[in-house]
Formats: structure tokens, sequence, C-alpha cells
């Protein structure tokens, strides 16, 4: 009995240290392969450092100005040397320096590239102060005629109307540009007698007779004459008799932007804003009588 037993412990422990030998056989062998796995390779390990640097710290600094900027950095640079210029392009996003250099003239580009070739050693202070005097020439100016005009756009259109006409009686540069961006009916009258006929050709007699009673009165009897016969008697018998007032505002809407339509294709032109003359200043009051 007692060698029974001790025979069985002894094949137990051999089995035991046979599976622990190939196990350890197994590991070394397969070790290069599980370490490769996890370990970069040496052309890895290279790059791994240069990758996990931000742009910034690889190329020195980054002019970070969106492509669309590029004409306004083009008349920004246009008083400076093809040298420094290059030192603003060699640190702009390649997209905006690519942009740049679309829109600058052959000669000018040639000089730039000439001058972007040769390296140069700049002082990262001075790169600095470039970048906060481009950032402040195009992003430190506010307003502008665009952002008033979109403003006026969103006001419903009386109000619209009333800023307008506002704006004309200031007789300063500011509000008669602002004014001349807009067409109002008035403003229409100055249409030609061409572009009057072209109008007739382009609107059918049924549309213009809901149009005529949103215009001007003058205007209103040109463009009737413009139709014969029985497109005269279409547009008489199709017009209504008491528009009210939203169909009326309505109407103007829809026939400025039709001209403004027609305008584009040239087919009539845009009638313009006319400025009212300045009243003349007062004389001065003579104190001897």
């Amino acid at each position: 009995m007692s060698l029974n037993y001790i025979n069985y412990v002894m094949v137990i422990g051999l089995a035991s240290l046979s599976v622990a030998a190939v196990t350890c056989v197994s590991i070394w062998l397969l070790a290069p392969v599980l370490f490769s796995r996890v370990r970069p390779s040496a052309g890895e390990q290279a790059q791994a450092p240069e990758e996990r640097k931000p742009a910034e710290e690889r190329r020195g600094m980054i002019f970070d100005f969106p492509p669309s900027l590029a004409p306004s950095l083009a008349a920004l640079l246009a008083k400076e040397s093809p040298e420094d210029t290059a030192i603003v392009v060699s640190c702009l996003r390649e997209d905006t320096a690519a942009a740049l250099l679309s829109v600058l003239e052959p000669p000018r580009r040639a000089d730039l590239l000439a001058g972007l070739a040769v390296p140069r050693q700049v002082d990262l202070e001075l790169l600095r102060g470039m970048k906060a005097e481009l950032e402040n020439r195009l992003y430190g100016s506010v307003g502008g005629a665009d952002q008033a005009a979109s403003l006026i756009r969103a006001l419903p259109r009386p109000e619209r109307r009333t800023v307008l006409q506002q704006l004309a009686s200031r007789g300063d540069k500011a509000g008669n540009d602002l004014r001349g961006m807009f067409l109002l009916e008035e403003d229409l009258e100055a249409l030609s007698d061409k572009d009057v006929r072209a109008l007739a050709g382009a609107v059918r007699p049924a549309d213009m007779a809901r149009f005529l009673p949103a215009l001007p009165e003058k205007l209103r009897g040109r463009l009737k004459g413009a139709y014969k016969d029985k497109a005269a008697a279409e547009l008489e018998k199709a017009l209504p008799r008491a528009p009210k007032t939203a169909e009326k505002e309505a109407a103007a809407a829809s026939f400025i932007e039709l001209v403004e339509k027609l305008s584009a294709k040239g087919l009539v032109t845009r009638p313009r804003f006319k400025p009212k003359a300045a009243a003349p200043a007062a004389p001065d009051k003579d104190d001897w009588g």
C-alpha cells in the first residue's frame, strides 16, 4: 500500500515537472514574438517623439489663418519685401499659404518663392510680433457696410424702408452708401424706357396686374403703356380693385426682387439711388445790417 502511494506521488510529481518544463520552453520560444508586438521597432521609436510634437513645436510657430483670409493677407503684405513676406508664408498653414500664392501676381509670387528658398534665422520674438500685428489688422476692425446691411435686411419691410429713408436723410457718405445697397419703390422710377419694355416682356399681364398697385404712380402708367392690344386688355382686367396693405407690401417686395434678378442677368439696369443734394449752409448774419 505504501509503495503504491509512493509510486503515485512520483508519477504526479514527474507530470507536473513535465508541464512546467514545456510551459517554460514555450514562453522562451515565443518571447521575441510577444515582445515585438508590445515594443515598437527601431524605426517607430525614432519617429514616435516627432509624431508627438505639436505642429507649432516642429515648425517653430504657426500663423493659424484660414485660406479665406488670403486676399486680405495679400493686401496687408503688398508693401513688404519678398524676403519678409516669405517669413510670413513659411509660418502659415499649408492651405493658407497655397491660397495666398494663388492671389499674388506672378512676378511677386516668383520673388516670394525665391526668398522662401533661402533659409533664414529669425528670432522667435519677432515671429510673435508679426503674428500679433497680422491678427490685429485682420481681426481688430469691427463693423462695416456689409454687417450693417445684413442687419437692415433682417428687419420687417416697413421698418427697413423707414431705416433706409432715415439713413438717406442724414446726407453723409455712410448713410448714402447703405441706402444705395437697397432698392425701394421710389428708385424704380429711374428705370429707362428700354428697361420698362424689358420688364413688360418678362412679366405676364396677370402678374404685372398684381405688382402695379404697389408701385409709384408714374411707373404704373409707364408699365401699363408697355403692354399692347390683347395683353393690355388682359392687364386691365386683372388689376385688383382694392388691394390690402399687406398684399401691396408683398407685391412691392416681389417686384423689387424680380428687378434684382433681371439686373443680375443683364436684362435690365439696376436703378441707382440718387442722394439728395445737401442743403446750402445758411449765410453768416451780418452784424452791421
